[in-house]
């Protein structure tokens, strides 16, 4: 755990002191491939930044939140995932998220007082594994377009569909994988204004679609609920 605390402040204070293309792009090739998808370098690059501030801070605050959460990040919209001990960790996982210049959303999956087995950590890492394959297999889906993180059977999906045939088509292949609980989708459309877009997807039950009003950034610094995504949007805080 040391070890990857010093890693990870070793990229975040390079990425923070702006020898960060090189470092971080990984050359060239990393750079064109950057450039095929929808958000093209410069969108690639500013997600990264984001993510890279928002970790340094939390480095700065909560180092713990490092360790238990996953974090992607996607046209400034950060979905946040992992097992936390206390509300109290989730509640800043949030706050310090919204303070990171360039934040538009914040969407909070994280579990507080859930501790998943080493075998669960496996299967999810193989539920993940056999995602990404059967999208980057498939000629019909532009694959550099979404992350995939699985937590606890759930499957996370985050990036933007080139229309919604490409996006029923990756859910399906979730939906269809061995140990998959549920599925879950913050994918928004290539002709569509980015917003928050959630699909909770369970094997055997009708797949349903709810639209979620985009959260604006608080403007104060109080601490933060985070949204339960049962609930609906009322307004810029989470209630």
């Amino acid at each position: 755990m040391q070890n990857r605390f010093v890693s990870a402040s070793a990229l975040i204070g390079l990425m923070l002191s702006g020898c960060a293309p090189v470092a971080f792009m990984g050359g060239a090739t990393t750079v064109a491939t950057s450039a095929s998808e929808e958000r093209g370098v410069k969108g690639v690059w500013s997600d990264a930044e984001i993510k890279t501030r928002l970790q340094a801070k939390w480095m700065d605050k909560r180092p713990e939140l490092i360790i238990a959460t996953n974090v992607i990040v996607r046209q400034g919209r950060v979905l946040i995932t992992g097992e936390l001990d206390t509300t109290e960790q989730q509640i800043d996982a949030v706050r310090y998220a919204w303070q990171v210049p360039g934040v538009k959303e914040v969407v909070d999956e994280t579990t507080v007082g859930k501790t998943a087995s080493f075998q669960q950590y496996a299967r999810d890492t193989w539920i993940t594994t056999q995602m990404k394959t059967k999208i980057l297999n498939d000629n019909d889906i532009r694959s550099l377009n979404y992350n995939v993180h699985t937590e606890n059977g759930t499957i996370y999906l985050m990036g933007i569909a080139q229309n919604q045939q490409e996006l029923d088509k990756v859910i399906t292949y979730a939906r269809h994988i061995g140990g998959v609980r549920k599925v879950t989708s913050y994918v928004t459309l290539k002709s569509q204004t980015p917003q928050i877009s959630q699909k909770n997807l369970i094997p055997e039950e009708q797949k349903t679609l709810e639209e979620f009003p985009v959260i604006e950034a608080p403007s104060s610094d109080e601490p933060l609920r985070p949204q339960t995504l049962d609930e609906p949007n009322t307004g810029s805080s989470f209630q």
